[in-house]
């Protein structure tokens, strides 16, 4: 009896050991979301695939029209130094437009390169901070914390043989107006004085004030330890920056009307102007991270001429 209560107690320790061995092999959920984001963050290279559907109404006295708008993009990036190319397409009200851009760094200044209905433009940037507001990437570029306290699981989610952790991500309100102002400061400083300063930065103020936090839905690829995907619901936001946008508006159309008359009839126009977002949703997805496929900006658009003198001649 005590014999065989020694063999069992050996037994247990084995598969005790073994146990052990397995979970110090393996990672956690934790440690595979946390490797997943720092991995992401710091990629030496990337390609993206972006989608974006959204149903609005706009409406002015009796007139209304309703508008769907579908955007879908790619591209691919590159750090150290920063290089990107985004290829794609925006529909809207049954019209389609292709477009093609390119950055990379010349002369010290990064250059952004922009094909539309045919035709290539040049524009001189500045820093690498212009540059990625102009991409559109500075909102995307580390925005996932490695803080594990903000990240709420969820029910994993297997499409296809792929399985996911799937987490909500918490963007607080001051972390939104930090990104709206970063890029309204980058945005202005690309289009120079084209643009009242003064007045720009009043309204990106109350914009980016105007935004509660925002939950994001991340996925994570279980086997590649990879983020997969990040979606981002925007009906609510875009309805608060709006609403801002219009009340903006027409403050300043009363500011200039001359008369009670005037400001009478200003205000009865503009009450009955209304922008609407009954539905907007954007995912990003990341793919081939540390491993994007180069590229070249092609020679029909480095041959381009430059916009900035164009801009500089509306001082």
């Amino acid at each position: 009896m005590k014999r065989m209560t020694k063999i069992i107690a050996l037994v247990m320790c084995v598969v005790l050991a073994i146990g052990s061995l397995t979970g110090c092999g393996g990672k956690s959920e934790e440690e595979i979301l946390m490797f997943a984001v720092t991995g992401v963050n710091n990629a030496e290279s990337c390609e993206i695939e972006a989608s974006m559907t959204g149903k609005m109404s706009m409406k002015m006295g009796k007139e209304s029209q309703d508008l769907d708008m579908k955007m879908d993009l790619k591209g691919a990036m590159f750090n150290d130094p920063f290089k990107m190319k985004i290829t794609g397409s925006v529909s809207s009200m049954g019209q389609s437009a292709l477009m093609e851009s390119y950055i990379q760094k010349e002369n010290e200044k990064y250059v952004l390169y922009t094909k539309t209905e045919g035709n290539w433009t040049k524009m001189e940037l500045g820093d690498l901070n212009t540059a990625l507001a102009s991409s559109g990437m500075n909102s995307f570029s580390n925005q996932l914390s490695a803080d594990i306290g903000k990240y709420t699981k969820r029910e994993e989610k297997k499409e296809g043989e792929t399985t996911y952790l799937v987490y909500d991500y918490t963007i607080s309100g001051e972390e939104m107006k930090s990104m709206l102002e970063g890029n309204a400061s980058s945005v202005k400083s690309m289009l120079a004085d084209a643009v009242d300063t003064k007045e720009y930065e009043e309204l990106m103020s109350k914009v980016a004030s105007s935004i509660d936090k925002v939950t994001l839905t991340v996925y994570v690829d279980v086997k590649k330890q990879e983020i997969s995907r990040v979606e981002y619901p925007m009906t609510d936001m875009m309805n608060k920056m709006f609403d801002e946008v219009m009340k903006y508006v027409k403050d300043k159309a009363l500011e200039e009307a001359a008369g009670e008359e005037a400001k009478q009839s200003v205000k009865e126009m503009m009450d009955s102007m209304e922008m609407k977002v009954s539905d907007m949703n954007m995912s990003i997805s990341y793919k081939n991270v540390n491993k994007a496929e180069d590229f070249k900006v092609p020679d029909e658009a480095l041959k381009a001429k430059s916009m900035n003198a164009a801009l500089s001649s509306l001082e």
